[in-house]
């Protein structure tokens, strides 16, 4: 391992991995990153990996259009998939208020060029043929959105950033960060000690606790996530057959939750109010991080408002088959799920304001060089 480096980065899930590559492309090949377990085995491994263009920020919006333009560069470039699937996404409307927002985000996807269309409820009935379109009042398309596999992603960033010189230090943890009197700062590890100019904390999970090493206070708490995969689905089975295109990626915020096809079924992902914390003010070990157990307590509204989506006919289905979203709604978590449906349960960052914290801790050195910042998604 390395004794000195222009950048140290913790944490090697997908924006950790992702931070390296982006500095060894600048040029910057003398970093590395640390990660206390194995690459994405955070909170990355269980992501979604959907890829939102839709975000009512202009400069924001600029990342998140560069982001889906390098994500279908990566494999010519690496030589490594990187698992990208343009399949569009399509955003629910259901109220005036709702739509109104679309319409006002329109104007700014078309001023940093981002591709929009608007739909009617039968253009969506089209596209999303199980979707019940009783009570939408229309939807918006971005046909170049979709959603990516975050661990492939990860690992062909990986890919990226080791050709660039880049180095990537798995299964070491990261005990505490000092900084020296002429600025530099000194990350210290179960397998020694780093010395550097910078140091990028993208610890997710961790950052907390990797901010008060430097004393910072970070306002990020992991929480309790899951998403619902289905058995395979047997209208989808039909439509693969005939060769035809999957039916994208389906959002509505109201209800708070999306919805893809995955391996011939579906999976549903809904955002609950009140989502527990969880490894909270208690050291995490990997058998905590890896996956949550199930919590005896009803489920919320996401489940029951995201029924409105489909029609009889689908909720109706037999249990093992498990007809899209009929044993989603009638999930308890004081039962386990009916037979042919996947929970997967993991933990997720939020913040008070649900975006991002994006901060860097400036020092009063000689040099006014050194840093070190958090980054958290």
């Amino acid at each position: 391992m390395k004794t000195h480096a222009r950048v140290v980065v913790i944490g090697g899930g997908v924006v950790g991995v992702g931070t390296l590559y982006h500095l060894a492309k600048k040029g910057w090949s003398d970093v590395v990153l640390i990660e206390r377990k194995e690459l994405t085995s955070g909170s990355t491994w269980h992501a979604a990996g959907l890829l939102p263009l839709f975000n009512m920020s202009y400069s924001v919006g600029q990342v998140h259009k560069y982001s889906v333009k390098r994500y279908g560069e990566l494999e010519a470039e690496t030589g490594q998939h990187a698992g990208l699937s343009k399949v569009s996404n399509i955003r629910l409307a259901r109220t005036k208020d709702r739509w109104d927002e679309f319409m006002y985000y329109a104007g700014i996807a078309e001023t940093i060029g981002v591709r929009v269309n608007k739909l009617t409820p039968g253009q969506v009935k089209e596209i999303w043929p199980l979707c019940e379109t009783d009570g939408i009042i229309g939807a918006i398309q971005h046909p170049d959105d979709g959603y990516i596999q975050p661990a492939d992603l990860t690992q062909a960033m990986a890919k990226g950033a080791r050709s660039r010189g880049a180095e990537i230090y798995r299964n070491t943890v990261v005990t505490g960060i000092e900084q020296k009197p002429n600025g530099e700062w000194v990350v210290k590890t179960d397998k020694g000690d780093i010395t550097c100019e910078h140091v990028v904390s993208a610890s997710g999970n961790f950052a907390r606790k990797t901010g008060a090493m430097v004393g910072l206070d970070i306002p990020v708490i992991p929480v309790e996530h899951q998403y619902i995969v289905t058995e395979p689905h047997p209208l989808i089975k039909e439509r693969q057959a005939k060769g035809l295109p999957e039916m994208g990626v389906l959002r509505e915020a109201d209800s708070s939750w999306y919805m893809r096809e995955e391996n011939g079924g579906l999976l549903l992902g809904p955002y609950e109010h009140g989502a527990p914390c969880c490894c909270h003010g208690r050291p995490i070990g990997p058998e905590r991080i890896r996956t949550l157990p199930g919590r005896s307590r009803p489920a919320g509204a996401a489940y029951r408002d995201g029924d409105r989506v489909f029609p009889p006919s689908v909720k109706s289905g037999s249990r093992r088959s498990t007809m899209a979203l009929s044993p989603i709604r009638r999930m308890d978590r004081r039962s386990s799920a009916p037979p042919g449906t996947r929970r997967i349960s993991g933990s997720m960052r939020v913040t008070p304001s649900v975006s991002p914290p994006l901060a860097v801790r400036a020092g009063n050195w000689p040099n006014g060089s050194s840093r070190v910042n958090h980054l958290s998604t």
